[in-house]
Formats: structure tokens, sequence, C-alpha cells
């Protein structure tokens, strides 16, 4: 195989990595404080559930990263980076470390932690373009800012000094947020068009290719039921290839179900890959 086509694949596998690293990163910080306020007790199911969603696909993933930037290096005659590659790295991969180790450092100013290693493999490669073009890699940078922001709605509005009684105000505190980071989501525009209507989402960021949709609920039947109509708006969501990546974000007055619930409801509804959930409980 030549050098262009493994530097693809092994661009194409940062990618996945880089999408899965938040969910990962977030549930790693979730065991480590259960086994800290629990003294090492056994995690209760609904974290060691997480693993098989999470960490080993990730594991499986660094893994694939470790071997294809070998193979890329070793194809391009980089012998001297790869000498350095396993001093770096090891020339024995632990897959488990590079799924489970995080750093609180922030160098991206996104104020959440990173994962250790892809943090290491990306400063690696920096030099050899395997990242791409800067638009590409801007564009990834932005969807961490973007979800940072969403996981931060219950600051956000707290820090307002409101308390919204309604799906309106609520994304229109974040959406102020957002427009001050991405001047494109100022005045969006999309083909969301169905014979039977026009679906408008609440925010839409073009320049990230992302849809933010949020949903208000003050008991346990009305989230139900706001669940149940984001999955019924999936369908409506097509006809439009601007945009691929779809965040539905739920605020609720109280902590009706508990982050373990919802996850487990949002997974029965079997949405696509690229819908992703935000559970967020008011302060």
């Amino acid at each position: 195989m030549k050098p262009d086509a493994i530097k693809a694949e092994l661009r194409r596998l940062l990618t996945e990595a880089k999408k899965l690293e938040g969910d990962l990163v977030s549930h790693q910080v979730e065991c480590a404080t259960w086994s800290t306020q629990n003294n090492g007790e056994p995690p209760p199911d609904w974290l060691t559930e997480k693993d098989h969603e999470l960490v080993y696909p990730f594991e499986y993933l660094s893994t694939s990263l470790y071997l294809t930037t070998v193979c890329f290096l070793d194809a391009s005659q980089l012998h001297a980076y790869l000498r350095l590659f396993y001093r770096k790295f090891g020339t024995k991969f632990n897959s488990n470390n590079s799924a489970t180790e995080f750093d609180v450092k922030d160098f991206y100013w996104s104020g959440e932690p990173s994962n250790t290693f892809l943090t290491a493999l990306t400063q690696f490669l920096s030099p050899l373009d395997v990242i791409g073009d800067a638009d590409r890699y801007l564009k990834l940078s932005g969807v961490q800012y973007l979800e940072t922001v969403l996981k931060n709605t219950a600051s956000i509005i707290h820090n307002t000094g409101k308390n919204p009684t309604s799906e309106t105000q609520v994304y229109q505190a974040v959406k102020h947020v957002l427009t001050n980071i991405f001047p494109s989501a100022k005045h969006p525009k999309s083909k969301f068009f169905k014979t039977a209507q026009e679906y408008k989402p609440d925010i839409l960021i073009p320049e990230l290719s992302s849809v933010v949709e949020y949903k208000y609920a003050t008991d346990e039947v009305k989230l139900k039921a706001v669940i149940a109509q984001i999955a019924d708006d999936v369908k409506g969501y097509t006809g439009d290839n601007d945009y691929n990546l779809f965040y539905a974000v739920f605020y609720v007055t109280n902590d009706f179900w508990g982050q373990a619930k919802f996850d487990e409801v949002w997974k029965e509804k079997e949405f696509p890959k690229n819908w992703r959930s935000y559970y967020i409980v008011g302060k």
C-alpha cells in the first residue's frame, strides 16, 4: 500500500478517535469519581456498561492508530522518526492504558480533560500533514468547543441570573454564546423541507455542519414526550447534505431520571450514530 493511502486511513482513524474522545474522558472521570467517593468499591452496572460502549471501541481504535502509524512511517521510509515513535509509545502497545489515561492540563483552552494517548499522537503526527488542512483541523477542534458549550448549558443559564420557563429561553441563552464563537450561526440557512412542513432547528452551525435541538421538561411525563418527539424529528432532518452532525439537548428542571436511566431510554430509541444527546439538569 502506498504512503498516501495509509495516510488517508490514519487520518480517518484519528478523526473517529477524536469524535469518541469527549465521551470517553467523561466516562473515565465518572469512574475515578465513583472510586474515590466509594472507597474503591466495584462500579455500578451503568458504569460497567459504558466500558463496552466507549472503552473497548477506543482500545480497538487506538491499536489501529498505533499499527497504522508504524505502517505509514515504514512505508514513507522515515526510519529515524519510526525509532522515535517506538521510544515514545513503546514497542508493545498497551491499548487499555491508551483508553483509560487522561490529562487535566488544558492545552486547548477547552475546559475539558483530554485523552493522553490521543494528545501525544496528535502532537507526534503534526509535522507529517496527517491531520489534514487547517480548515479540517479547525472543524474538529470546533466540534469540541461546541460540545463543551452544550455540556455547560446549566452553568451558562445560571450565569445569566434568569430562571427559564420555556425551551426558547433555554436555547436562546446558549445561542448567544455560540454565535460569538461561530459567526456562521448568526444567519444560517438549511434545506430541511418536507411536503407537510419545514423543520427549523433551534441552532444551526454551518461551519461545523452541526444542528442543535433543545428540549425543555418540567416533569417525567414531559421528558418522555420530548424524547419521543426528537425520535420522530430524526426523519425530518434529512435532505440537506450541509449538515451531518446532530445534537439533542434535554434541559430538565429537576433530575427526574438520572444520567443512567436517560442513557438507557436514549439507547432504546436507536438513534442514528450521528445523533448525540445531553441530559442537562438545571441549577
